[in-house]
């Protein structure tokens, strides 16, 4: 007989019957313990939502951006020198929400959203751990696309769209949002910048370009004082002025800055055949505007 069977015959049955019996009773153990496992819990704790919820949320104002943080390579916590990750939210002065941001380890990576005053979406922007990755939208205030571009990678993909908005006229969105404005003095000084009625160009104060459209001019009470239309900078076309009273006070016709002749002085017509060339005296613009 092999030796080996004879040893394994010989263990008595009843210790072997211990054995299966101690088995048993640690796997049945086992399988009652497993329901109240805690690393289930740990799994549903775990979500996805809270991830995102744990990133830190800075609001306040573009002044106070700039106070707390730093861009270099990166966008940077002053305070505790590292980089930052989370959502921005900068606000006005009346607490309306202009601009949203998210960041991962300092690097751009979301949705980047902004707003007009009127609290119109002006922009969308997408990016990914840095990288422009997305669509690339901006509106203007009456939600016309001015442009519109998508990124994978980095890498811009030119055959998106057929075309990339009223962008291609060359005029920046300030220039098309201004072409017809309507506001009053303070106003008028936020957004442009020059005086045209002493012989100089009105600009558009955020971009420096000259500017061309129709202004209408407001007072204190919200009545119309002015309309004044522009070509590159210049008085061009009719220029009318009302008193207090509401009534059409001085009416004169421009070519790219030359007065030609008025239509209506002090509330009267004007008679046509009085012509007043300013290419001798430029002075006389302020005709058109002495009370």
């Amino acid at each position: 007989m092999n030796p080996y069977t004879r040893n394994i015959t010989s263990v008595p049955y009843s210790q072997i019957f211990g054995w299966i019996a101690g088995t048993l009773l640690f796997l049945a153990g086992c399988g009652s313990e497993a329901p109240v496992e805690p690393v289930q819990k740990e799994t549903t704790m775990a979500s996805l939502s809270e991830f995102i919820s744990s990133d830190e949320v800075w609001e306040g104002s573009s002044a106070q951006m700039e106070e707390s943080f730093l861009m270099k390579d990166g966008l940077f916590s002053k305070k505790e020198g590292v980089p930052f990750s989370g959502t921005i939210k900068i606000r006005a002065r009346n607490g309306a929400l202009t601009a949203l941001r998210n960041y991962s380890g300092g690097r751009k990576d979301g949705d980047f959203l902004e707003w007009h005053e009127t609290g119109s979406l002006k922009s969308k922007s997408q990016y990914k751990f840095g990288m422009r990755h997305g669509y690339f939208y901006v509106w203007t205030k009456d939600g016309k696309i001015y442009s519109r571009r998508y990124f994978q990678d980095d890498l811009e993909d030119f055959g998106r769209f057929e075309d990339q908005g009223s962008s291609e006229s060359g005029k920046s969105l300030a220039a098309l949002e201004l072409e017809t404005w309507e506001g009053s003095g303070p106003e008028f000084y936020q957004k442009f910048a020059g005086d045209p009625k002493r012989g100089g160009l009105l600009h558009i104060r955020e971009t420096e370009e000259l500017y061309t459209g129709t202004i209408t001019a407001l007072d204190d009470k919200g009545r119309k004082e002015a309309v004044l239309r522009f070509s590159k900078g210049k008085y061009h076309g009719t220029i009318s002025k009302w008193n207090e009273a509401g009534s059409l006070w001085e009416e004169a016709e421009f070519d790219r800055g030359d007065l030609v002749q008025f239509s209506i002085k002090n509330g009267k017509p004007f008679d046509p055949s009085q012509i007043i060339d300013l290419s001798q005296d430029s002075s006389k613009i302020d005709l058109l505007f002495k009370d």
